[in-house]
């Protein structure tokens, strides 16, 4: 059977709940030929990913496939692409803000997910189910933790991808403004099932993400 390192995090700012960690925790223990393995992670620079490639080192997993919240969207995005970047709009958990830091010195400027992006969100679209593609992560933990990931299992057959999530009803006062908690591990689910196809080639775009020069698309 196939090892899943599934991650997702816990509360921050104001809020009491990170839709991520409920939606992981929906989810069975396997899906397909995947053991999912479950880790919480502290919403905390530096911590955060330390504490996953530890975790990863001691499961070994076949794919590391990391989920976070995010409050702009009812859908589901899948992002494309880790900034070395940290580039924080607000606080993590430990009263920390970095702007405008790299995550990683002498790094290459990004990577993408080695998970198949692309026919992921073709799939789960021609399936009429609310995913959508995002370019990159943000400049938050969970690029940071994207970021350390891709950065670890490089030219591995390891893969590393990253989901955002929406918020839940008993978030909001507008309910037109989240979804469901069924919704979203089901989507999540299919997520996970389409996880087989091969990876999406960087090639395409015409440029490398192996480089030390920032990208042009940051701004």
């Amino acid at each position: 059977m196939t090892t899943l390192l599934l991650t997702a995090f816990d509360p921050f700012a104001h809020y009491t709940m990170n839709p991520s960690w409920e939606v992981v925790q929906a989810l069975p223990e396997t899906i397909n030929n995947y053991h999912i393995h479950k880790l919480r992670l502290p919403n905390i620079f530096g911590l955060a990913p330390r504490l996953l490639l530890e975790e990863a080192q001691r499961v070994q997993p076949d794919v590391i496939l990391m989920t976070g919240m995010n409050s702009g969207t009812t859908k589901i995005d899948i992002n494309l692409a880790a900034l070395n970047i940290k580039d924080a709009l607000i606080e993590d958990n430990m009263g920390r803000k970095p702007w405008n830091e790299p995550i990683l010195a002498d790094a290459p400027a990004a990577y993408f997910a080695t998970i198949p992006v692309h026919e992921i969100v073709r799939s789960l679209r021609a399936q009429k189910l609310p995913v959508q593609l995002e370019f990159a992560s943000g400049g938050y933990v969970c690029n940071e933790i994207f970021y350390r990931a891709a950065h670890a299992y490089a030219g591995t057959t390891t893969k590393v991808g990253f989901v955002h999530v929406p918020l839940l009803p008993e978030m909001v006062f507008d309910e037109s403004l989240a979804r469901p908690l069924e919704e979203t591990s089901a989507i999540l689910k299919a997520i996970i099932e389409c996880l087989y196809y091969e990876p999406y080639s960087a090639k395409l775009f015409g440029f490398s993400l192996y480089t030390k020069t920032p990208p042009l698309w940051r701004g």
